[in-house]
């Protein structure tokens, strides 16, 4: 026996077999899919960027050094395991990161 004759093709409700799609069944299914495509893409923050570490500084107005120091903080994903793995950030990510710091600072002096 041949390995084509010891494979079974899967059983197919003969119901779902037979259903022909309307134009009207496409218009209702394109409907709702463009409907949800919109509630996801406005529930979603502005923008996503992933930048370096050289950028995101720039981007953020702080150092390289403040970056490398607080980048657990600020969303670092590692892209690779090995030890010069290359790091990115979420731009949005950082930012709000950063605000939320200044915000705990705020009102509190610094010793």
């Amino acid at each position: 026996m041949t390995m084509s004759q010891h494979h079974t093709e899967p059983a197919i409700d003969t119901a779902v077999e037979d259903r022909v799609l309307t134009d009207g069944d496409v218009e209702a299914i394109a409907e709702a899919t463009a409907a949800r495509l919109a509630e996801i893409v406005s529930a979603s923050p502005g923008t996503f960027a992933l930048v370096d570490a050289r950028q995101l500084a720039r981007d953020l107005g702080v150092s390289l050094d403040y970056v490398y120091a607080h980048a657990s903080e600020l969303g670092a994903m590692r892209l690779g395991s090995g030890p010069k793995a290359r790091i990115r950030f979420d731009l949005d990510r950082a930012r709000q990161a950063l605000e939320a710091r200044a915000g705990r600072f705020n009102g509190r002096r610094r010793r």
